[in-house]
């Protein structure tokens, strides 16, 4: 099977000196590189964003399907399957 290598997509950005102390530090720690240590915390925030993304309800469905409950003083009340 010949695999296609996956493309990569290099980003550039600058950090204040202090936060790139604390980075040097973070990787010294974890006996990492700095980008190394950049690569770890984006993947980890991404996988974090990702997951929170996916149990997001979509905007355009406006509440359709949500289970409403009357009580018997006549107020309303939406209702959470969680």
């Amino acid at each position: 099977m010949n695999r296609k290598p996956t493309k990569k997509k290099k980003i550039t950005f600058t950090l204040p000196e202090r936060e790139g102390e604390v980075l040097s530090l973070y990787a010294k720690e974890n006996g990492i590189s700095r980008p190394a240590a950049v690569r770890r915390m984006v993947r980890a925030a991404l996988h974090q964003y990702s997951s929170a993304l996916s149990h997001a309800e979509p905007r355009n469905q406006l509440g359709l399907f949500d289970v409403v409950q009357i009580d018997i003083f006549n107020s309303t009340s939406k209702v959470n399957d969680n």
